[in-house]
């Protein structure tokens, strides 16, 4: 029996010359590159949802004719869910807005206005009057008593692994930097 071994001809093309592989070649290029782009763009679009809802909260305090204020007022795109606030005067931890004018007035401080951001979420544009005082209860040198006060404020954004921490001196200035996580609240704290 003989076998017939069929010998490759001379003029046979390799397989990289042939016009299917260029073909395939080509579409699987094509798909790669498809691909990278489809990872690109949903990576800027991304940042760009992020970007869309990151608050910004500011920490002021005004004097006018109808007395003064200490608020809090949210500058960014979206909404800011603030998970803890903490108020020293004199750098001495206060537990609530009453404890606080008390220390800054060295006794019962007059009638005020007080409430809190903490656990709530500040939309856009809003404006929270902290506490504020009546116009015969300022003090003549406003500033430089209120600068007495500092304030810290940590917030999330609705992606929830977001943080920023504000802190603020009134009257002199405010520093803003991103944090890993907000400090838990202390359960007797009503800010």
């Amino acid at each position: 029996m003989l076998l017939f071994i069929p010998m490759p001809s001379s003029n046979a093309r390799p397989w990289y010359r042939e016009p299917g592989s260029f073909i395939a070649i080509a579409a699987l290029i094509v798909s790669v590159t498809a691909v990278a782009v489809g990872i690109y763009e949903a990576a800027l679009q991304r940042r760009h949802d992020r970007a869309e809802v990151w608050p910004r909260l500011e920490l002021q305090t005004f004097v006018s004719d109808d007395g003064a204020v200490l608020r809090v007022e949210n500058t960014g795109l979206g909404p800011a869910l603030v998970r803890y606030v903490s108020v020293k005067v004199d750098g001495k931890p206060e537990r609530s807005w009453p404890a606080a004018m008390h220390d800054l007035f060295g006794g019962p401080p007059p009638p005020f206005s007080t409430s809190t951001v903490f656990g709530h979420a500040v939309r856009p544009g809003d404006r929270t009057i902290l506490a504020g005082l009546p116009p015969k209860a300022v003090p003549p040198n406003y500033f430089k008593w209120i600068g007495r006060v500092a304030m810290q404020v940590c917030y999330a954004s609705v992606f929830d692994d977001e943080y920023w921490m504000v802190s603020d001196t009134f009257g002199k200035s405010s520093v803003w930097h991103q944090v890993s996580s907000c400090p838990n609240q202390s359960p007797d704290a009503d800010l």
